[in-house]
């Protein structure tokens, strides 16, 4: 009978076989499977197994196992790259004017990329330090017709809403306002310091904003009503650069406004608003003074008065649709209800909650604190930033195939002798690389050298230090491989998939008339570049909208200044100024237009004797009687102010009023024709009185914001003068205007501006971002267009024995381009089809960021395509002309 035999464990065998030097593995596995079939006699199956085991554990040492194949792998990689690096520096250095094209495209697409990352990077931070950035809110209220429709969506709410929300919503924890309150004068021992932007807050704020206190803290920045914490800017400008060492809290610093004034004890010190948030102000105080001040009633006002920018902080999580809708439907019913005509106030209203992350780039509202960025141009920039940097790619990609006929015979050889496709890959990968590790460098020198032109142009604080900024650090390289690899995979294919006979002949027309890949390539760079210069058009049509926009008053020569101080009255100013000839008006008021309107009481309108809360925010602006003349603003309807209508509102005592509205008033209040408004009945704080005169509208604030319903009334107290000059010597009525400051005001400084540069000031910002977006696309232009001059040299190469038949037989210069640019005409017509519609969808968008805009005409649409067949015509007319200069023998003498 045969005896039953046992295999040792298969996984056990199979290592030895991995590990062992073949020379040894027959005996060696022989001599162990005999012992173990001994040893199952003698010690049984299992007692075996590990001895079977354990031995081929033993013998897992240097010198018996073999040579890895792996190892031996690496080895040949290491090597075989070493050889391509080497071949793909003589490549380099061989095709030195191709390495220069491509070097300087790809090392200027890398360095525009990350110039805008570094800039989207910037926008997309902002309010992210704040620690509760996620669950922070800003209330905002909108405003309906009597048809449904948006009538105003203010950036503020009414001063009642933060604390009813408080207490009403327990998802809501913390809830703060902000109130500009008129821009006091700071006085401080001999140092007068005006128009300061003091902000009055909620003690709340400290919990819901991360401020950095330098000196006190959060806990007792606000211990009594008359508390004053300033930021490190403004203590350095009241107490000097050495403040730190002076122990300045406890000092006492005046708050004064139309001659009245109080004390205020400087109770904190807090760091610098960071550049990245959507505020900022330079001293904060208790809100609970300007309550004071304006009386109970307004603190708890509810339905109007829109001053007061507020923000909320929920518990983490809060469902904020499920608090919205329960605000809207509870919130109106329960604090107004029902106006006197019989209206719900909630269909009137609504709250809207916005996050904090979302204010700086999607929002636009009406008397934001701040000109905001745009997250459109985000968009823009992101994808002009990557349009330049696939624009680079194509260019590296359409000049490396436009020379393969130089590397047809190597591709040959190479595959003669054994190289398989995916080694003439990785060799043309290789190359690619290179490429672009001798780009890196210059890279980074533009870099270094642009970043301070675009932070000085921005006004911003971007930063490039790789050894501080690990993503810098680790981004670059990662771009650099997905550059490489992105440029250099098509040539790598398209080189390696050459036929062999084509390529040891050397011959040159393989695939120059098909429809192919190459032709994608070209047709996307016409893409782009249409694209990109409508956009410039559109860009730059809306600047010059912007710029020869009428915003309804007389700039030109007009110059503001601040009031002197001293006692004096106004008229003798006035004269003082206008005895030189070239002032020809003067007038004062407290704001100028370019000027926000931050002013505001609540407003009344009477129907009989029923006073009703206007529905809109209705802010004013102090002006004397000359003010309208001053600056050329039309009246349409009424009187202008005269003596004696005077309006010198004082808290608690209803006084007479007199009142000039503009034009977008009288249709808030309801009337069409401005004469139905003058003589009617309107509460304006603590007054009441009539409507004098109706003033045409104009824009005193941006072009950015739709212009407001304004008050205007006359008082005695000012804050500036504004005086129109003749347009002849400038500079001696600027010295005149100083002269007399210095009669009224010896110790201080004349504080003036030309109102003209004030009004280009407010679009600084927008005419920055749309230089720099002109600037990128043209560098994606010029790049593109050197991709397209590598494109007509791989056409022109092609058909090299083609034109040289063509002459032998007669054809001129002007027929050979004509047929060479017969390709690429079509090309321009596929791009136009596809680029422009993309293009007209994206900028539309960005327009409608814009209140008043321009349109977009038909010769912006047809500019594009002229562009592109003007630069394509004029680059193959230079490759043309070379090519029919060499003689058709040279071309020919090989068939």
């Amino acid at each position: 009978m045969d005896k039953q035999r046992h295999t040792p464990p298969s996984w056990s065998t199979k290592f030895l076989a991995w590990f062992l030097k073949e020379d040894y593995y027959e005996d060696v596995q022989g001599d162990l499977e005999e012992e173990y079939q001994l040893l199952i006699k003698s010690k049984g199956l299992s007692r075996a197994r590990r001895w079977y085991n354990w031995q081929i554990i033993r013998l897992f040492k240097p010198d018996m196992a073999k040579r890895i194949e792996a190892q031996n792998s690496i080895e040949k990689e290491t090597t075989m790259f070493k050889n391509y690096f080497k071949i793909g520096l003589r490549n380099l250095w061989k095709y030195k004017s191709s390495t220069v094209i491509n070097g300087i495209g790809l090392s200027t697409g890398i360095a525009a990329f990350v110039l805008i990352a570094l800039f989207v990077k910037d926008e997309l931070s902002y309010d992210r330090h704040h620690e509760h950035a996620e669950n922070t809110y800003r209330v905002t209220v909108k405003n309906y017709t009597a048809e449904g429709d948006v009538s105003r969506h203010w950036a503020f709410a009414s001063a009642g809403h933060a604390s009813r929300l408080k207490e009403d919503y327990s998802e809501i924890t913390h809830a703060t306002r902000f109130f500009p309150w008129a821009f006091p004068d700071l006085k401080y021992r001999d140092q007068e310091f005006l128009g300061e932007p003091v902000i009055f807050c909620d003690e709340d704020a400290f919990d819901i904003f991360s401020f950095e206190f330098l000196a006190g803290s959060a806990e007792n920045a606000f211990p009594d009503i008359y508390s004053l914490v300033l930021t490190r800017s403004s203590a350095v400008k009241i107490f000097g650069s050495d403040w730190e060492e002076k122990n300045i809290l406890g000092e006492t610093v005046n708050l004064e406004r139309d001659g009245q004034g109080a004390p205020f004890k400087v109770t904190a010190v807090m760091e610098d608003m960071p550049k990245q948030q959507h505020f900022h102000f330079d001293y904060l105080a208790p809100i609970r003074f300007v309550e004071m001040i304006m009386g109970e009633d307004a603190a708890n006002n509810v339905g109007g008065n829109y001053n007061w920018i507020t923000y909320v902080r929920t518990t983490p999580g809060a469902n904020i649709p499920a608090l919205t809708s329960s605000a809207n439907d509870e919130f109106w019913d329960k604090y107004i209800g029902e106006f006197q005509s019989g209206v719900k106030a909630r269909d009137y209203y609504d709250f809207v909650f916005q996050p904090l992350l979302d204010i700086h780039l999607k929002s636009n509202l009406e008397g934001e604190y701040e000109t905001n960025g745009s997250i459109d141009q985000v968009y823009i920039f992101s994808i002009i930033g990557f349009l330049v940097l696939l624009v680079a790619c194509v260019n590296y990609m359409n000049i490396a195939t436009s020379h393969y006929s130089r590397r047809m015979k190597e591709v040959g050889v190479r595959k003669v002798i054994g190289a398989f496709k995916s080694s003439l890959i990785k060799q043309f990968l290789s190359e690619s690389l290179l490429i672009v590790l001798i780009s890196l460098p210059l890279a980074v020198l533009l870099i270094i050298w642009a970043l301070p032109y675009l932070n000085n142009f921005m006004g911003k604080e971007l930063v490039f230090n790789p050894f501080t900024q690990p993503d810098i650090l680790f981004g670059l390289p990662t771009l650099m491989l997905l550059v490489g690899i992105i440029a250099g995979l098509y040539p790598a294919l398209f080189l390696s998939k050459i036929n062999l006979v084509q390529a040891l002949k050397g011959e040159q027309s393989m695939n120059a008339n098909k429809w192919n890949f190459r032709s994608i390539l070209v047709t996307f760079q016409y893409i782009v570049t249409i694209g990109l210069i409508f956009a410039i058009g559109v860009i730059e049509s809306q600047m010059n909208f912007i710029r020869n926009s009428d915003p309804g008053f007389d700039r030109e020569y007009m110059v503001s200044m601040f009031l002197p101080r001293g006692d004096y009255q106004n008229e003798t100013l006035r004269n003082e100024l206008l005895k030189h000839p070239n002032i020809l008006k003067a007038s004062f008021s407290s704001r100028i237009p370019t000027g926000r309107l931050a002013d505001s009481w609540g407003s009344r309108f009477f129907k009989g004797d029923s006073a009703i809360a206007t529905s809109f925010r209705l802010p004013v602006v102090t002006v004397d009687k000359y003010f309208l003349d001053t600056y050329g603003i039309d009246i349409l309807a009424g009187d202008n102010f005269r003596e004696g209508m005077e309006t010198n509102l004082q808290e608690d005592t209803i006084v007479t009023g007199y009142y000039m509205v503009n034009m977008a008033a009288v249709k808030a209040l309801g009337f069409n024709d401005p004469s139905e408004a003058v003589g009617q009945k309107l509460g304006y704080g603590p007054s009441e009185g009539r409507i004098v005169g109706v003033m045409e509208d104009f824009h005193f604030e941006s072009l950015y914001s739709p212009i407001v319903p304004t008050l205007f009334l006359t008082r005695d107290s000012y804050r500036r003068v504004s005086l129109k000059l003749a347009g002849e010597n400038i500079r001696e009525s600027l010295d005149h205007i100083e002269n007399v400051h210095a009669r009224f005001d010896p110790e201080g400084e004349a504080n003036y501006r030309f109102v003209d540069d004030m009004f280009n000031e407010q679009y600084q910002k927008e005419e920055r971002l749309a230089t720099m977006i002109k600037v990128f696309a043209v560098i994606a232009i010029l790049i593109g267009c050197l991709g397209l001059v590598g494109m007509v040299g791989f056409i022109i190469e092609t058909k090299i024995k083609e034109i040289g038949v063509r002459k032998v037989l007669g054809a001129s210069t002007g027929s050979i381009w004509m047929i060479i640019s017969s390709r690429f005409l079509i090309l321009i017509g596929i791009a136009f089809f596809i680029g422009l519609p993309i293009t007209y969808w994206f900028m539309s968008d960005w327009l409608e960021s814009f209140v008043y805009r321009t349109s977009i005409s038909i010769m912006l649409i047809i500019l594009p395509v002229i562009g592109a067949i003007v630069l394509t015509l004029m680059a193959i007319a230079y490759q043309t002309i070379r090519a029919t200069r060499v003689n058709p023998v040279e071309c020919l003498k090989d068939e």
